[in-house]
């Protein structure tokens, strides 16, 4: 899938004007056409839904009416946008502005590029692997802690350069592989209010939302819900993406561009949440202790204190044939119950009993019950994070 606006993320149409079809931006693209001396027949026969129409209006030039005739003809078929350049006209009549308005179709004008440039470019556009590595680069350069404000700001307008102040993300898993593309349904926003980009990232969709609502002075937690999510769900729903995709994570509202990779991380943390406890769709602000624990599992001391006691019970396992790791997932798992937990296991209470406390001695938790236990819980909740 590609669109008008992600073709303006592009260096080749930075300095394309668009005039008139705010409302069309997220048209799709299917391929290109030349307009230059087509008739009104050859029009209706040769131009397809979808495609880029760049064009002189050199037939008409002279001719105001004929051109805006020509333009106006190519509108009705439903083209994706229509680029002039300014050769022999350098602007279009308020008229055809609310004509192309109305029926959503992006009118630019140029100057510079060369026709055949902007055919390769969305030809080579229209190949997914081209577009998708380089929006991976993209993505990865905001996470990247280590690039200034300025460098992120710049990097996200290149993902694209609408992109409002306020900022909100969900990433979610392919059901399907790429199968969620098919069933997409762009639904007509104004950009002037809301503006998006949808990106294939890692085995995942990454919906970057923006919209001129302003940000809340505090996070929603529980039942709390901010304009910005509200939109976005729907956005989500209208688009056909929630039923496509599966463990949807939300981030918080941040300020857009420069904090946008925050916003990525905390819907990447939550959709791997999601993933883990089978969840359908969770905010980062309720994910409970994997706000620390996500964002801290690339930390060397984090690994180092998971892959000691990780190492101690393994170990012990293999050398007595014990199952005490087996235990403690499923002794966590049924928050304490002991008695479940025997359930669970076929084995009697007491065989639990011994088995933890064969684990906390090995573990040398100490004999404080409640720091005990919150360290097996982080490090059971670790192990399933580092499973993934």
């Amino acid at each position: 899938m590609l669109t008008v606006m992600e073709l303006l993320s592009m260096p080749l149409f930075r300095n394309f004007r668009l005039v008139s079809g705010y409302g069309g931006l997220y048209n799709r693209v299917s391929g290109t056409g030349i307009f230059e001396w087509e008739s009104s027949y050859e029009v209706e026969r040769n131009f397809k839904r979808g495609e880029f129409v760049v064009t002189t209006l050199s037939l008409s030039r002279g001719d105001a009416a004929l051109a805006e005739s020509s333009i106006r003809m190519l509108i009705d078929k439903k083209v994706s946008a229509v680029a002039i350049k300014d050769i022999y006209y350098q602007e279009i009549s308020e008229e055809l502005k609310s004509y192309s308005d109305e029926r959503q179709i992006p009118v630019f004008f140029f100057s510079d590029t060369f026709f055949d440039d902007i055919i390769y470019t969305i030809r080579n556009a229209l190949l997914a692997r081209n577009r998708d590595f380089s929006r991976d680069e993209q993505i990865e350069f905001l996470l990247d802690s280590a690039r200034s404000p300025e460098q992120k700001r710049k990097k996200a307008r290149e993902i694209n350069p609408f992109f409002h102040s306020s900022a909100i993300c969900c990433f979610g898993t392919q059901k399907d592989g790429s199968q969620w593309q098919k069933a997409l349904k762009l639904p007509q926003m104004n950009p002037e209010e809301a503006v998006y980009s949808i990106l294939e990232y890692r085995q995942g969709v990454l919906v970057i939302f923006t919209s001129n609502e302003p940000i809340p002075d505090k996070l929603p937690y529980g039942n709390l819900v901010s304009r910005q999510e509200e939109k976005l769900m729907l956005f989500l729903e209208e688009s056909g993406l929630k039923g496509s995709l599966s463990g949807l994570g939300i981030s918080s509202v941040v300020r857009c561009p420069e904090n946008l990779g925050t916003a990525i991380r905390e819907s990447l943390y939550a959709n791997a949440s999601c993933l883990i406890d089978h969840l359908d769709e969770l905010r980062f602000m309720d994910s409970g202790l994997d706000r620390i624990l996500m964002p801290a599992k690339e930390n060397l001391w984090t690994k180092k204190y998971y892959e000691c006691l990780l190492s101690k019970l393994t170990d012990y396992d293999a050398r007595h044939g014990a199952k005490l790791m087996e235990t403690l997932l499923e002794y966590v798992k049924n928050s304490g119950d002991i008695k479940q937990t025997a359930k669970n296991l076929y084995q009697h209470g007491n065989t639990i009993r011994y088995r933890l406390e064969k684990i906390r001695n090995l573990l040398d938790l100490g004999e404080d019950g409640a720091d005990c236990l919150a360290q097996l819980y982080i490090f059971v909740r670790l192990h399933r994070i580092y499973g993934m």
